[in-house]
């Protein structure tokens, strides 16, 4: 029981943090840890798992998030992102508690540059100069009575905030006598 207490937490705290952002738009516009949600996946679990696992909790907690759109090209910069994020969080599994939470930050500034990135590409509010990408990444639309750069502070305080609390249950739960990946036959892992 107590293999899944990591992944219970993450649930839990994924699906807090999207309604608490979805309650209050304007006031915590994106205080979503999506992008910690796949950095910390190697932490959750070892391999493929470390990534579908954060897949599959995305998919769940979906509903919850505002501002959706049915646009293909943000899902792939928004998947591009994350793939991104995960290898990072991969990357820097082994390391202390400060390095986590650096790499979370930095983390949401990735997915922040890839998907306004791709705003800017696809979007024809933003001229398709260095000014349009400039204000796809810190100002936004004319008009947006909320600046990108709202939306990345917030994302990255909710991605340093889930990461540190993920992180620092991962350090202090007791560890199981065998780990999840332990318990599936040799051909699955």
């Amino acid at each position: 029981m107590k293999r899944y207490i990591p992944l219970v937490l993450v649930v839990g705290l994924l699906i807090a943090f999207r309604v608490l952002g979805s309650a209050f738009p304007e006031a915590l516009p994106n205080f979503q840890p999506l992008a910690a949600l796949f950095f910390c996946g190697a932490l959750l679990a070892p391999g493929w798992r470390g990534f579908a696992i954060p897949l599959g909790v995305w998919a769940v907690t979906f509903p919850f998030g505002v501002g959706h759109t049915a646009n293909p090209l943000d899902f792939a910069t928004t998947s591009l992102a994350l793939i991104a994020i995960f290898f990072m969080g991969k990357a820097l599994t082994h390391r202390g508690l400060t390095t986590l939470l650096l790499g979370s930050a930095t983390s949401a500034v990735v997915f922040h540059l890839i998907t306004c990135g791709g705003a800017w590409i696809t979007d024809p509010l933003y001229a398709k100069n260095l000014e349009g990408l400039f204000q796809s990444v810190w100002s936004g639309p004319v008009g947006s009575p909320i600046p990108s750069w709202v939306f990345l502070r917030n994302l990255t305080a909710a991605n340093v905030l889930f990461t540190g609390i993920f992180a620092l249950a991962q350090f202090r739960l007791p560890r199981p006598a065998f780990s999840f990946a332990q318990s599936l036959p040799a051909k699955s892992r």
